[in-house]
């Protein structure tokens, strides 16, 4: 289960919420072509995951530009910890690092 907040790692804090089935129809909707990708679907949906920060509301991206904008606010040190907090199991596969990785490069 998503924890409802996490320390970003670099003194913020993200509010968290679970995407609902609308949310996702949404998603891949604005991602278009990119919804074929395992990783950038698994990426954005940890970044759409943040509601606030900071205790400001994000309202969830409606286009594939706004996900990257928000991906920009949450920085690597949020990716990281959001990385924790959707999988808080140590990842066995290390093709969800190295999707990570090239995510955030």
């Amino acid at each position: 289960m998503l924890p409802s907040e996490i320390d970003s790692g670099d003194g913020r804090k993200f509010s968290l919420l679970a995407s609902t089935p609308a949310d996702m129809l949404d998603l891949l909707e604005a991602a278009g072509p990119a919804a074929g990708s395992e990783a950038w679907m698994r990426y954005a949906l940890m970044i759409c995951s943040v509601s606030a920060i900071d205790g400001k509301p994000i309202l969830m991206p409606r286009t594939k530009e706004a996900v990257r904008e928000l991906a920009r606010k949450v920085g690597n040190a949020g990716m990281d910890a959001l990385a924790l907090a959707h999988y808080p199991e140590p990842i066995s596969d290390a093709t969800m690092t190295d999707e990570l990785d090239t995510a955030k490069n």
